[in-house]
């Protein structure tokens, strides 16, 4: 297939072929100079949409103080004011049910595809997609499988259910529509099923969260299977913390699974943005969304390569193009590298956590990446913890985490795997925890993103 025209990515035929036998797009290896030119195209013209089709960017950028033409390039993408999830939810209330996620011009016999937000933080977000945009939206990750030589050869699993959350569903379809590796469905099936047809169909790939690939893998061993004769020869994982954010954690799923392991991220309601390509690097989609890192306070851009705030922009989606968007997550930033596979695209240095999930604790940040990390590091742990940030009698804040044990031990043997854990914690983190080990089976188990983080500090009123 040619290259894709550089002012947008036009409506995909089903059969969507790769760039090369190397690369899935031929904007993954542009020049730094002609990336950024394709970036400023884009922009102007996301910018010229919002205008153009939507009401509520009018209305927004009016309150600004903003005119058409005002914002002329990336460098006043700043002067642009934020589309928070909660502005979009009340536009939701407003204009139901797709508020500002459905530009002028479009009805509901363009949408071919819904998506929606967990709601864990507030009522769901609705993120309709026409065949266009929701092709556009697995082109974001068709990249990550290509690149880890993922074929139509493969048996293709995706270990999730078939709810809203699309998580999952751009990397199914890639695999099945434009790949055309043969896809297994499993949306209803349990772990048991999953343990019983994974070695009997052949599955090759396995998709799902890091959490519970974990959990699928442990009881797949304890059902008296050797994963090492297993099929499997790679795992993609998404959702929640993963390899690029917590390394033990990616080593954890290799060693278990006796395979190579892969991991994708994005939103839901942008596009799927970094994924890794076997060369030790995790790159970000930079033609089709752009990231800004912010002081999570003064929400002034941060230098380059330093940790803040993900602010995000779509420069492709048409159905509901969101410009500045906060993710809600701290990241540790970007930086140009000279990447042996090729690409040119800047390496994201991955998650610090979820802003909700970052605590401010004696004047020490302390994010459950950085606290997953040290636990997975240990051999006697368990995959499984969860943490409570709390307040003692005088009101200072502590910090209690629970983390089942590998394998059954004494209370002796718990004793000095909570010391280990704590005196780890305290040199990795600089933050005196309570590490409590309890019995195995004590944890909730989660099958999509786990939420292991609860915050029951007193607040001052």
């Amino acid at each position: 297939m040619s290259a894709h025209p550089s002012d947008a990515i036009a409506d995909f035929a089903i059969d969507r072929a790769p760039h090369d036998a190397t690369y899935w797009s031929r904007e993954e290896t542009l020049g730094r100079d002609a990336l950024r030119a394709l970036q400023e195209e884009r922009f102007r013209a996301a910018i010229a949409y919002g205008w153009a089709k939507s009401p509520w960017y009018r209305r927004l950028w009016g309150e600004a103080g903003l005119k058409p033409g005002d914002v002329r390039s990336l460098d006043d993408i700043t002067r642009l004011p934020f589309i928070t999830k909660a502005l979009i939810r009340q536009s939701q209330i407003e204009a139901p049910p797709y508020g500002v996620m459905l530009a002028e011009g479009l009805g509901q016999a363009d949408i071919v595809r819904i998506a929606m937000t967990s709601g864990t933080t507030g009522k769901p977000v609705l993120i309709p997609f026409t065949q266009r945009d929701y092709s556009l939206w697995m082109e974001g990750v068709a990249r990550s499988l290509w690149a880890a030589g993922v074929r139509r050869t493969d048996v293709v699993h995706a270990a999730f259910g078939f709810t809203p959350f699309v998580g999952l569903f751009g990397a199914h379809d890639v695999a099945e529509r434009w790949i055309g590796a043969t896809v297994i469905p499993g949306g209803a099936w349990d772990s048991a099923i999953r343990t019983d047809m994974i070695p009997a169909l052949g599955v090759s790939v396995l998709m799902g969260t890091p959490t519970y690939l974990l959990r699928l893998g442990r009881l797949a061993r304890e059902q008296g299977h050797d994963l090492s004769l297993w099929p499997v020869k790679k795992l993609f994982v998404t959702g929640e913390v993963g390899p690029a954010s917590s390394p033990a954690t990616g080593v954890r799923l290799a060693e278990l699974w006796h395979a190579e392991v892969h991991e994708f991220c994005g939103t839901q309601e942008t596009n799927y943005f970094a994924w890794d390509c076997g060369h030790g690097h995790f790159h970000w989609n930079e033609d089709l969304v752009f990231p800004e890192v912010l002081d999570p306070v003064t929400k002034a851009p941060v230098p380059e390569g330093e940790p803040g705030e993900l602010v995000v922009t779509d420069l492709m989606q048409r159905t509901h193009p969101l410009i500045r968007f906060p993710t809600g997550d701290l990241v540790a930033g970007f930086e140009a590298v000279q990447c042996t596979c090729g690409r040119t695209f800047r390496h994201f240095k991955g998650f610090i956590g979820r802003i909700d999930d970052v605590a401010k604790i004696r004047g020490v940040s302390v994010a459950q990446s950085g606290i997953e990390h040290v636990i997975r590091s240990h051999p006697d742990a368990s995959d499984d913890y969860d943490v409570e940030f709390w307040s003692d009698a005088d009101g200072l804040d502590q910090v209690r985490i629970r983390v089942e044990p590998r394998v059954p031990i004494s209370e002796t043997q718990s004793a000095v795997l909570a010391r280990a854990l704590e005196e780890r914690l305290h040199r990795t983190l600089f933050v005196s925890m309570r590490v409590e080990i309890v019995p195995q089976g004590t944890l909730p188990q989660f099958e999509l993103k786990a939420k292991r983080i609860r915050d029951n500090r007193r607040r001052a009123t």
